[in-house]
């Protein structure tokens, strides 16, 4: 899931109002220079309110661009823009915040220095990056090499296998037409299923939003899927398609054990047409059967307990997959702080799901128990649900940023004044990537049992309606396990 422009007011807390555990983790921060980089400037906002909470002197920002929603203040932070970039995909930009060391420019390095003449700063980068010092100064946040060497679909097969996990049927072959061809009937023949999934390796580092997954279903479309593999990676992982709610569940592993969480609805929208996966955000509102979330819950511990062992990984990761008929089947596997947790931290502040993360990976003692802190976080993120939409269209549609009221209509959204019953608003603007829209919709509002992909839906129709956007008719993958 991608970490893009899903800015944020944040949390508005000082480091008073901190409990005596929370200012332990904070402790790598308090009255510290931090450098947050780079990323665009609306996704920093939440970094700030978080940076100030624990208790961290004005940090440096240096932003790559504007992005869509509210944005630091110059009283809370040193503000440094550059020019921002243009990518052709998602895939691009997440690989330019793998490698922040290749963004030292001379005028970030100008910044930083007039920032922080004594070189005495830390850095917070992107949980993608890499944590290796960076002018002389540590990193925060990011993750070890090891670990980002395990972010690859390629392996996903190799991991279930290690701890007896079932898996769907699979192949890894080379990218080229024909291997593809007798992969794809293999998993059909294994399946019993007339479609499969095209996912390609990460010969040119991670890739994300969607960008190296196919659908094939038709030889138009392997043609196609096979055109695109050839050109960008040398592998591809064929398997089943999966019918069911697209779905993760995350863990921190710590040295007493492993921290996991509930589950989180990816809004994943099918467009059959072109073979393509949408990607759309996530939610807590849906919630899958208890067995399968306790299932769900048990196999991310056995993971990260086998990561534990056999690696000595430390810290966050996400494990995403489909609930299907059959149970909850797992397509891949994130070592890091994930969109998905970042955004559980925001609906529970309170149980420090970042902090314990990045005091993981420094090593220090995070002074209470794995099973203590599971225990907290989940009574929180159960009680507090949120959906988090996210729409990317790859056409330049406007050139300001614009925030727009909106209601619930007749099966879609409709402009509302502010006398209307609000269901919440679609914040829009310009990006490196096009034009980029997020629907915010108070948990208030919000329904137990809702599925977040039914608002994805919602926002894509209405920005098709108000501003022309040309996102195909995609659909909501069904919750076939209710069914079963």
């Amino acid at each position: 899931m991608p970490d893009l422009e899903i800015g944020t007011v944040g949390i508005q807390l000082t480091q008073d109002d901190l409990s005596p555990w929370s200012r332990h983790l904070s402790e790598p921060f308090a009255d510290r220079k931090v450098i947050v980089s780079l990323d665009l400037l609306a996704a920093m906002t939440g970094k700030v309110a978080l940076l100030q909470r624990w208790g961290a002197q004005r940090p440096l920002l240096l932003a790559d661009g504007r992005g869509s929603g509210p944005v630091p203040s110059q009283d809370d932070a040193v503000i440094v823009e550059f020019a921002e970039p243009s990518y052709d995909s998602l895939t691009e930009q997440v690989r330019a915040r793998m490698r922040p060391d290749q963004q030292l420019t001379p005028d970030v390095v100008a910044a930083v220095e007039a920032y922080d003449p004594t070189g005495s700063a830390v850095w917070w980068v992107s949980p993608v990056g890499l944590n290796e010092p960076l002018l002389g100064r540590p990193v925060l946040g990011g993750r070890p090499r090891a670990q980002a060497g395990l972010e690859d679909k390629l392996i996903v097969d190799g991991l279930l296998g290690a701890i007896g996990a079932p898996r769907p049927s699979s192949r890894v072959v080379s990218s080229s037409y024909d291997d593809l061809i007798d992969a794809t009937t293999q998993v059909i023949t294994e399946s019993g299923r007339g479609q499969v999934v095209w996912a390609g390796d990460n010969r040119g580092g991670t890739n994300g939003g969607g960008d190296f997954v196919r659908l094939v279903s038709t030889l138009k479309q392997a043609r196609a899927a096979a055109a695109f593999f050839a050109q960008h990676c040398d592998r591809v992982r064929v398997s089943e398609f999966l019918e069911g709610v697209p779905c993760s569940i995350h863990g921190i592993v710590l040295p007493d054990g492993v921290v996991t969480l509930r589950p989180v609805e990816l809004v994943n929208l099918l467009d059959h047409d072109h073979g393509r996966f949408l990607y759309g955000g996530l939610g807590t509102t849906w919630d899958p059967p208890a067995a399968d979330r306790d299932d769900m819950r048990a196999l991310a511990r056995t993971l990260g307990l086998h990561l534990k062992a056999d690696m000595a990984y430390r810290g966050a990761f996400g494990i995403d997959g489909v609930l299907t008929r059959d149970g909850f089947r797992v397509t891949e596997f994130n070592p890091r702080f994930s969109g998905g947790l970042t955004r559980l931290q925001r609906a529970a502040p309170d149980v420090e799901l970042e902090l314990v993360h990045i005091n993981a990976l420094l090593g220090r003692d995070v002074a209470r128990s794995a099973a203590d802190i599971e225990t907290s976080a989940l009574e929180l993120l159960d009680s507090h649900r949120f959906v988090d939409l996210m729409a990317l269209s790859s056409e330049r549609l406007m050139s300001e940023h614009t925030d727009v009221l909106v209601k619930a209509g007749d099966g879609r959204l409709e402009l509302a004044d502010v006398e209307d019953t609000i269901l919440g608003s679609i914040v829009a603007g310009p990006s490196s990537l096009g034009t980029f829209f997020r629907l915010v919709v108070p948990d208030e509002v919000l329904d137990a049992g809702q599925r977040a992909a039914q608002f994805g839906l919602l926002l894509h129709e209405f920005t098709n309606r108000v501003w022309h956007t040309d996102f195909p008719m995609a659909q909501m993958a069904p919750d076939v396990r209710r069914w079963a």
